[in-house]
């Protein structure tokens, strides 16, 4: 099971090009197995041993495979939003952690400033590279703690209040990160899928089973349509892995921020 979970991770981090052109080879090879062996076999080499298949049958077939890719498409999508929108979030909380800590400009405000850099550079440097192989929703964060101790540790104030709301929109964005990245979409959902595509070509096949070069053509052209699907499937499926992989962009530029106003920190505080 570790081993097929790495062979899928490794297939979802192939760029998008040789992503397309893997499904279209493998759909493709479907297509032509189903033209080359399967037709024939079932309705002969001239296609008259089945005799007349109605064009309803494949259509709902079709129309099965279509509506799943569907329902499938959209939590898909949905959950893709929510984490960008949650790495978004995230580094709003911190940035507004931040300016807090320099408007107020006191030393227990500064005492802050040091695990707030320290913990946004875990998150960016050592929890995301992570997340794309991620098994379970946990990892150990001993910078993030340190940075919930030294907030605790103010006295109570308007400081303390704000830094600790704050705290608890970026822990909340983080966790909806972590679970997201732990999800994986169950197999059965993509064997299902499958079995209906095959059964959508083999129908199609058995419609143009008299006629070989309409055949071909009508199973080039599912063949294409079926790939386009699982393309935008796949590029999707796993929000922090692939190609369209949400980056901490926003977490980054403030981790860079944070960096060039340490000299000045220090030097007030000499």
């Amino acid at each position: 099971m570790t081993r097929l979970s790495a062979c899928c991770d490794g297939f979802l981090a192939l760029p998008m090009p040789v992503m397309v052109l893997i499904l279209l080879a493998y759909w493709g090879l479907c297509a032509f197995f189903v033209h080359r062996y399967l037709v024939p076999w079932i309705a002969g080499r001239e296609g008259r041993r089945l005799g007349k298949l109605e064009a309803e049958v494949p259509a709902q077939i079709g129309l099965a495979f279509g509506l799943l890719i569907s329902f499938i498409a959209i939590p898909v999508w949905e959950q893709h939003s929510l984490a960008e929108e949650s790495a978004r979030s995230e580094a709003a909380a911190y940035r507004e952690m931040a300016e807090a800590i320099e408007d107020d400009g006191g030393p227990e405000a500064a005492a802050v400033q040091t695990p707030l850099r320290e913990a946004v550079g875990f998150i960016v440097e050592d929890e995301w590279p992570q997340l794309a192989h991620l098994l379970s929703p946990r990892v150990t964060a001993a910078p993030i703690r340190e940075l919930r101790g030294s907030i605790h540790a103010l006295p109570e104030g308007p400081l303390h209040s704000e830094l600790h709301d704050l705290y608890r929109q970026a822990s909340t964005a983080r966790e909806t990160r972590l679970r997201i990245a732990a999800t994986r979409p169950p197999p059965a959902r993509w064997g299902i899928v499958g079995v209906l595509a095959i059964l959508t070509l083999l129908g199609v096949g058995l419609i143009h089973a008299d006629s070989r070069r309409a055949r071909r053509l009508a199973l080039g052209m599912v063949a294409v349509g079926i790939s386009c699907c699982f393309v935008i499937l796949f590029a999707y499926t796993r929000p922090y892995l692939g190609q369209f992989a949400v980056q901490p962009a926003d977490l980054q530029s403030l981790m860079d921020d944070l960096e060039e106003a340490r000299p000045k920190t220090q030097l007030g505080a000499l």
